[in-house]
């Protein structure tokens, strides 16, 4: 009895080693919005998450990436697109976005009746986390 007692613990040790230690809830992830715009029009780069549109053109495309605490890349992550206009919305086929293994995933946002000097904030979540950009029209 007092065998099979010794090997059943070294079991248990074992498992214990390769379970992991702290709950995948518990993880802390970052989200970081961007938006790019065409080399020959700089100017409408206002910052890293910030572009500037030109009345009539009210579409711009977006890129989270998501990374956990130690600025590693999320693969997979499920990002939710929301923006503050009443008349812009994200592309549904792309909302929500997967992250690849770069951590990235994107999407487009369409504005249907931009007006000079609106700014619309733009948010992408995962989980708790969030990052925020910004569209501003001309």
């Amino acid at each position: 009895m007092r065998k099979s007692t010794c090997c059943l613990g070294a079991v248990g040790i074992a498992v214990a080693l390769i379970a992991p230690t702290v709950p995948a809830e518990a993880a802390t992830f970052h989200v970081k919005v961007t938006c790019t715009v065409p080399k020959s029009q700089p100017q409408r780069q206002l910052a890293r998450n910030s572009c500037l549109n030109f009345v009539p053109d009210g579409t711009q495309t977006y890129t989270a990436r998501v990374t956990d605490s130690s600025g590693h890349a999320v693969v997979g992550a499920q990002v939710q697109w929301s923006d503050s206009s009443t008349s812009a919305q994200f592309r549904l086929a792309k909302n929500p976005c997967t992250t690849g293994t770069n951590g990235k995933c994107s999407d487009e946002l369409v504005e249907s009746h931009p007006r000079k000097g609106e700014k619309i904030k733009i948010t992408a979540t995962f989980g708790s986390a969030t990052g925020t950009g910004f569209l501003t029209f001309a």
